[in-house]
């Protein structure tokens, strides 16, 4: 008897294949989900690469333009002093400084470096054969990396924050095949970074320039911290392009972009790489979306 309804207590044959194929199936669709999701989520990343690359190379666009007009005008003021008289040249040299805002000082410098027409006199007499500027102003076309100022640090008007330039020199051809000198311009660092502060907010992208010695010579990111142990610090330093969600110093998760200086027209590299991130929630955004994060 007790063995009878042991017997009756199990499940049929139709029992059991139904729970295997209900089992089977939730299997399958928890499979299914985890392998869409992860797809999702790859194709969302791709998205939200594709929409940074585009906006970091717009942002590098509109940098370079804007620094090709301060080099345009320092080229074509090479083509214009070489007949010039050191007055003359002064004049010139006051027009292109203007307010200071943009150009902080130009000045010509003879080939033994010693400066015989500045704007507003600044540096007037003075020797600058040592300074990067004019050493390699007479090898030829020279874009700066942004520096504190040095001879300039006490002469020019002072700010709450130390005074920094990024160089612009050219030498001067004396008309016989020889250098008659080497034309320099130091340009404001605050201005380049007004523009790129500028950019970024429109865009909405957090941007930082890396430049030519691993050092951060610009940032939209206020009270920068160390970034030294990002892998995309890592990638600007060798001018390796790359995308990565990471986690900054700030213990916040972002996704950034590393991408190498663009060439534009004739303006020479300063060695920037740029590092551009955005918040890494944008991540899980839909692709449907990124047009309009």
């Amino acid at each position: 008897m007790i063995e009878k309804t042991a017997q009756t207590r199990l499940p049929s044959l139709a029992t059991i294949t139904l729970a295997f194929v209900i089992v089977s199936a939730i299997v399958g669709l928890g499979m299914a989900y985890v392998l869409i999701s992860e797809r999702a989520r790859a194709f969302e990343e791709a998205s939200l690469q594709r929409a940074l690359e585009t906006r970091t190379r717009g942002i590098q666009m509109a940098i370079a333009q804007a620094l090709h007009r301060e080099w345009g005008s320092l080229a074509a003021m090479r083509q214009q002093v070489s007949g010039q008289t050191p007055a003359e040249l002064q004049e010139r040299l006051n027009s292109i400084v203007g307010d200071g805002d943009i150009v902080s000082w130009a000045g010509f410098a003879e080939p033994d470096g010693t400066v015989i027409a500045a704007s507003n006199g600044l540096l007037l007499g003075q020797n600058v054969g040592e300074r990067p500027w004019f050493r390699e102003g007479l090898k030829g076309p020279f874009a700066g990396d942004v520096h504190e100022a040095v001879l300039l640090a006490s002469l020019l008007p002072q700010t709450s924050e130390p005074l920094r330039f990024i160089d612009f020199a050219v030498p001067v051809d004396d008309g016989t095949g020889g250098v008659r000198g080497v034309l320099g311009v130091h340009l404001n660092a605050s201005w380049i970074k007004r523009v790129i502060d500028e950019l970024a907010d429109a865009l909405n992208v957090d941007i930082v320039i890396v430049g030519a010695t691993g050092g951060i010579s610009v940032s939209s990111v206020p009270d920068l911290p160390d970034l030294s142990g990002l892998a995309s610090l890592q990638r600007a330093r060798t001018g390796a392009i790359g995308a990565s969600l990471e986690q900054w110093p700030d213990d916040q998760a972002y996704f950034t972009l590393t991408v190498p200086e663009l060439t534009y027209q004739d303006l020479p590299k300063f060695g920037w790489n740029i590092v551009a991130r955005i918040d890494g929630q944008a991540a899980t955004v839909p692709a449907r979306e990124m047009s309009n994060y």
